[in-house]
């Protein structure tokens, strides 16, 4: 009797496939010319129309649905299975006006149930006398048949939820691990973390000003969600992908059909209402867009392209540049009015090179993310792997890093623990010369040995000029007198000093002239 049951389990994970599959499959068992597959809507129990075949008007629509809401709400009972070969000697259908209009003959009406819950109804008529197979059709069959069916959609609605389920816990974790930038223990971060503990309850703006791959929007993103704003929307606009003459739109809005789309459009100021707008490569806006950005702001509404009607603005400014604001605002690429508002709160998110210590967080987080991202359980990173990840300077930063751990991933059997062998050919062939040179110890040991290493040669080169030296390690001049008092380093005028000592010591012995 359940000829082709089996193939219907292709169909469980879509509920419209499944539905006409099984309407169909309920059609080659017992005939018909017509039918309908009712479904029960889980939140409101009502019936709704899941699939159908044939004519089925609107009068024997209606009218089959009430005996289908018996079937649905009886699904064990056997008298809520209907057999009618002829409808019009039946007295509970003989009734009804669609039979009276002859546009049934017959009907077959059985609930699908899952452990005792109605899941639909199937109907199935026939218009043409012959059409529905009544012989040896008994209910206890057409119940058992229905329990299939309903076991089918009972699978359905658990996988669907599973992937919903899924598809949240995705977003639940990439959103605990998208704030990787955050992960650390170097004093380099923590700054950055006290920076936003003291700005994120606030409503003041924000600028973050870093290298590319530093993590800006994933800050961005932070503060917004733990800001008092966090329900409201976050929009983000990337002006080096906006041509200058729809920056204007963007931000502002356009009204519909004034030059643009006949739509129209709404503007990111429109769209962050109550929330947080980030603007990327903020120094690329004009003079004139500026002056009116911090119009906007200040005054608390804003005009749309076109001449539309004023519209009020209520966002907090988070903006982005890799790029220094004195400089910006002394080249005439930032307004005085726009450069006092962006300089309020500047936090600067240091580059990976600075905070080499973090790696084994920043790369377990990383770890995390693309083993969930490809569906992997990867056993952890051998110790080795630091030892490449710690010589490599990381000229893209976090951007980077995260691409390598997934490519790593990615190469990196199920159950099995990155190695070497899966890290990128040129991580490894230009860092084994430096290899060499890291001796034993732990691994913070090893990057200080590094880092040691990199000033100093940074300061031969630069013949101990700390701010041309600074400069070029990508430093401030504070830090690196900081990390020349933590690795001994003697420079500036000490260094001066020893060197005329060594001189005149030299001459003394009269190894220089």
């Amino acid at each position: 009797m359940f000829s082709g049951i089996d193939k219907l389990l292709a169909f469980a994970g879509d509920r419209r496939r499944l539905a006409e599959a099984v309407l169909s499959n309920a059609q080659a068992l017992f005939g018909g010319d017509h039918g309908l597959l009712l479904e029960v809507e889980e939140t409101t129990g009502d019936l709704r129309e899941a699939a159908s075949f044939g004519e089925v008007e609107g009068t024997l629509d209606q009218d089959m649905r009430i005996f289908a809401q018996y079937a649905s709400d009886h699904p064990a009972d056997p008298e809520s299975v209907f057999i009618v070969p002829d409808v019009s000697a039946e007295p509970k259908f003989a009734a009804r006006k669609s039979v009276r209009r002859k546009m049934t003959l017959g009907a077959l009406i059985f609930p699908l149930a899952s452990r005792g819950a109605a899941i639909g109804v199937i109907y199935l008529g026939e218009k043409k006398k012959g059409s529905l197979r009544f012989k040896k059709i008994k209910a206890k069959t057409l119940l058992e048949t229905g329990a299939v069916y309903g076991e089918l959609f009972n699978l359905e609605r658990t996988m669907t939820r599973l992937q919903r389920e899924n598809r949240s816990l995705k977003q639940r974790l990439q959103q605990d691990v998208g704030l990787v930038p955050l992960v650390g223990v170097s004093r380099e971060i923590q700054r950055v973390r006290r920076s936003l503990e003291l700005v994120i309850p606030t409503s003041i703006p924000v600028t973050l000003l870093g290298e590319p791959g530093t993590g800006k929007e994933l800050f961005a993103e932070y503060i917004h969600r733990e800001s008092p704003r966090r329900k409201k929307p976050f929009v983000a606009v990337h002006l080096s992908e906006v041509p200058q003459g729809m920056m204007a739109a963007v931000l502002f809005g356009r009204e519909a059909g004034q030059g643009g789309p006949a739509h129209g459009r709404r503007g990111a100021l429109r769209e962050a209402r109550g929330g947080t707008l980030l603007i990327h490569q903020v120094d690329r806006l004009p003079l004139d867009l500026q002056k009116r950005l911090v119009e906007a702001l200040d005054g608390g509404t804003a005009v749309p392209e076109g001449n539309g009607k004023e519209y009020p603005v209520n966002v907090r400014l988070v903006t982005a540049t890799s790029t220094n604001l004195a400089k910006l605002h002394e080249e005439k690429r930032l307004s005085e009015e726009l450069f006092l508002k962006l300089n309020l709160y500047p936090i600067l998110l240091p580059p990976l090179r600075d905070r080499l210590e973090d790696l084994p967080l920043l790369t377990e987080a990383y770890l995390e993310k693309a083993s969930a991202f490809f569906g992997k359980t990867i056993m952890g990173v051998g110790a080795e792997v630091y030892d490449y990840l710690a010589a490599w300077h990381w000229p893209e930063n976090l951007h980077e890093l995260e691409q390598e751990i997934r490519h790593a991933v990615l190469k990196t059997p199920d159950h099995g623990r990155v190695t070497p062998m899966s890290l990128s050919p040129h991580l490894i062939s230009r860092q084994k010369s430096a290899l060499l040179e890291l001796g034993e110890g732990t691994l913070k040991q090893r990057i200080a040995r590094i880092e040691k290493r990199m000033i100093i040669e940074a300061l031969e080169q630069n013949r101990h000029n700390q701010s041309v030296t600074a400069e070029q390690l990508g430093l401030s001049r504070q830090a690196l007198i900081n990390k020349l008092q933590r690795y001994g380093i003697e420079t500036g005028r000490k260094y001066k000093r020893k060197m005329r000592e060594l001189s005149e010591r030299a001459r003394r012995e009269g190894k220089l002239p």
